[in-house]
């Protein structure tokens, strides 16, 4: 089956849409991607691991806002127009901002509609845009032909809001890899040996990351050093390097740039424990859980993460046994807390982390159930 697939994202940080379209094309289907790079200076193609990606240049983070919106329009245009010249069997939206355009090339195509909601999108609207997000979701959501979302929670909340069947369930885990060579971050940052190493690998969204809060829990932890790897824009880097100044641990902590997806499992695994620092700001971060959180585990290190029912459910239920700790994400203490409950067992923790995240955590079983839906989904006119 030929499938399109399309994201509003910077692909080369997006590891679900890579994983997704990565499975399905081994799995015999035919894959387009339409989405853009931060890096590109014009259009281009590119081929991996079996999958077309038709990318478009965005304005980098940071740009003035103007140059955003303008760099959004001809992306968007740009992206309707390969719409409509891609053939498909299958057509499948990542998140709800082109569901529209894409329900009406499947249909234009007498195509499959699968929708992927990353997150709930209509909670992040809020206020007065909240009702025509809501019914704008609504009509992408009975009109799909199958839906996919990331976890139990988010799941149980799209079905609550739309109806109709409950959405399948692929989680934000990663690949199970061959081998991993863990980085020494002590040697390469200057960390004295008997200090431990606090990790954080992601994006530098201020607005749903309590990184002031953990920077003030680690003035509480002076055996511990933290490693912030990720993105974001200048002016977001130079906001978390002032929370460090504040908080009196900059000589504690530094900040590095992203790791590729290839190399991020190692880099993560020379540290001691990881960090999912997520603020209490909406209903779609409550009810997440991160790819962080999978990574870190497959990484062979346990974490501590802020109290809600995903990250609890994972690192507090698992039939292993704890793999981590929970903190009030809004409370220093409590963060320093946790991490304090987690330093002790963490020669118990480590192993247990590396076999949880290999026997249930890895996208070799997520993979499973995302091809299992497409061979369910016949060519129409075939039902």
């Amino acid at each position: 089956m030929r499938i399109l697939m399309a994201s509003v994202g910077d692909i080369s940080t997006d590891a679900r849409v890579q994983k997704e379209a990565a499975s399905l094309s081994a799995a015999g289907h035919s894959v387009r991607v339409l989405a853009f790079d931060y890096t590109l200076k014009r259009p281009a193609t590119r081929v991996r691991a079996g999958v077309e990606y038709v990318l478009h240049p965005f304005p980098p983070r940071g740009s003035p806002h103007w140059k955003r919106l303008a760099g959004g329009a001809r992306f968007y245009l740009w992206a309707l127009a390969r719409m409509l010249a891609s053939p498909a069997g299958a057509v499948h939206s990542h998140n709800l901002h082109f569901a529209l355009p894409l329900l009406a090339v499947a249909r234009l195509r007498r195509a499959r509609f699968v929708y992927d909601a990353h997150e709930l999108v209509v909670h992040e609207a809020g206020g007065k845009a909240q009702p025509l997000m809501t019914r704008y979701e609504r009509i992408v959501w009975t009109s799909a032909d199958a839906a996919i979302t990331t976890n139990p929670s988010r799941a149980a909340r799209l079905h609550d809001l739309h109806g109709g069947t409950e959405p399948l369930v692929v989680g934000n885990h990663p690949v199970r890899p061959a081998e991993i060579t863990p980085v020494d971050l002590r040697t390469s940052l200057g960390i004295p040996a008997d200090r431990k190493v606090l990790l954080y690998q992601g994006g530098f969204y201020l607005e749903n990351r309590c990184f002031d809060v953990a920077a003030e829990a680690l003035a509480l932890l002076p055996g511990w050093h933290w490693v912030i790897v990720g993105f974001g824009s200048e002016q977001t880097i130079a906001a978390i390097q002032g929370m460090l100044d504040r908080a009196g641990v900059a000589d504690r902590a530094t900040i590095l740039p992203p790791a590729s997806l290839e190399e991020l499992l190692d880099v993560t695994a020379g540290a001691d424990l990881g960090i999912i620092p997520l603020a209490n700001v909406s209903l779609n971060t409550y009810l997440g859980d991160t790819n962080k959180l999978y990574e870190y585990l497959m990484a062979g290190i346990p974490a501590v993460g802020s109290d809600f029912p995903e990250i609890r459910r994972t690192l507090l239920a698992d039939p292993a046994g704890p793999l981590g700790a929970v903190f009030d994400p809004s409370d220093p203490a409590s963060i320093a807390a946790a991490v304090k409950e987690v330093e002790d067992a963490l020669p118990e923790l480590r192993p247990r982390a590396w076999r949880a995240a290999r026997e249930r955590y890895a996208w070799q079983h997520e993979e499973e159930k995302l091809t299992a839906l497409y061979r369910a989904l016949t060519p129409r006119g075939e039902d």
